[in-house]
C-alpha cells in the first residue's frame, strides 16, 4: 500500500511482504511484531543514533503509560527506509500515529524537508497555519475554526512544499485533537468522542473531533496566513489580534521550526532560513 503523508509516497508492508513497490515511493515502511522490546539506555521517544550490521541507523523506542516499551523505530539515515517492531497487543491506529508524527519528525531531518510545529487548516482553496509553543492554545483556536468550516489538513507536524515559487501546506493526520475542557465548550460530549491514543492512561491522550461532512483533500494548499499565538492570558476578555511585521514575523517562524530530533538545540538550516523569509513575504503573518 502507497500513500501521501506530509506530501510523502509512503509504502508500507507487514513482516511476510516483499519490497516490489519501494522504487515507486520516497519512504518504505517495514513493519513488524515482536514478544517483546528492551529500551536499554535510550530515553523513550528520544532520537539516537545506533549502528545495526555496519549500517548508521535512527532508533526512536516509545513506552506505555507503565514505562514498559510498547514499540521500536529504526530509520535509516537517509530517512527513505524505516523499520518498526511493536508489541502485538498495540493498536494499528495508535502504533500509524507514533509513525506520522514522531517518526515523520525524524524522517523530514533526514531528508532536508522543512516543517514547523504548527496546525493547518483549510477554507476555500487556501490554508492558514497557525504556530505556537506547547500550550498556548494551537489546538483550541483550530478547533474553534474547525467549527466555523475550517478543514483540518495537519495537526502538530506541517510539512511545507515550493509549488512553482508558492509554499503549499503538505496533508498530514488531519484529524483536530482538543483536550477535554476545549471539546466541552466547543459543545461535544466528550462521551461521544474518540481519543488519539487507545491505551488507557497515555501521556497527553486528547480527544478528536469528528471527522465533519469535508470533502476529499489534496496533497498540498497553498498558504496565505500564519497565526503567530502568544502566551495564553488569563486576564484577556477578548481576542487580540495584529498584523505582525519585521523581525517579530522571522522570530515567530523560525521559533516553530520542527527541530532536527538528533540535535534539537542546533541553528536552523540555510534551507529552513530560505523558506522562512519566502514565507514572510508570501504570507499574512498575524
Amino acid at each position: 500500500m502507497i500513500e501521501t503523508i506530509h506530501g510523502l509516497h509512503v509504502a508500507s508492508r507487514g513482516s511476510g511482504d516483499v519490497r516490489d513497490d519501494l522504487v515507486a515511493a520516497d519512504v518504505f515502511w517495514h513493519q513488524g511484531q515482536c514478544l517483546g522490546i528492551t529500551i536499554g539506555d535510550a530515553q523513550t521517544g528520544s532520537a539516537v543514533l545506533v549502528e545495526r550490521d555496519g549500517a548508521i541507523l535512527v532508533e526512536q523506542v516509545f513506552a506505555g503509560p507503565d514505562g514498559a516499551a510498547i514499540c521500536r523505530f529504526l530509520t535509516s539515515n537517509d530517512g527513505r527506509y524505516v523499520e518498526s517492531q511493536s508489541l502485538a497487543s498495540l493498536d494499528q491506529g495508535d502504533l500509524y500515529g507514533l509513525f506520522v508524527e514522531p517518526v515523520m519528525r525524524t524522517i523530514l531531518s533526514r531528508t532536508g524537508l522543512v516543517s514547523f510545529h504548527a496546525a493547518a487548516l483549510v477554507k476555500q482553496g487556501s490554508a492558514v497555519l497557525i504556530l505556537g509553543r506547547k500550550g498556548a492554545g494551537k489546538s483550541s483556536l483550530a478547533g474553534a475554526m474547525y467549527q466555523i468550516g475550517w478543514q483540518p489538513l495537519a495537526d502538530d507536524l506541517v510539512r511545507v512544499i515550493d509549488c512553482d515559487g508558492r509554499w503549499h501546506a503538505a496533508a498530514g493526520g488531519t484529524a483536530s485533537r482538543v483536550n477535554a475542557d476545549t471539546a466541552r465548550a466547543l459543545g461535544f460530549n466528550t462521551g461521544a468522542l474518540a481519543t488519539r491514543w487507545s491505551i488507557p492512561g497515555a501521556v497527553g491522550n486528547k480527544f478528536l473531533l469528528p471527522s465533519g461532512t469535508f470533502g476529499p483533500l489534496p496533497s498540498r494548499i497553498p498558504i496565505r496566513a500564519v497565526l503567530l499565538l502568544d502566551a495564553r492570558d488569563p486576564t484577556l476578555a477578548n481576542p487580540r489580534c495584529h498584523r505582525a511585521a519585521g523581525g517579530d514575523v522571522l522570530r515567530g517562524l523560525v521559533a516553530n521550526l520542527t527541530p532536527d530530533p538528533l540535535a534539537p538545540g542546533a541553528l536552523p538550516s540555510r534551507d529552513a532560513m530560505g523558506v522562512v523569509g519566502a514565507l514572510s513575504r508570501q504570507a499574512a503573518v498575524y
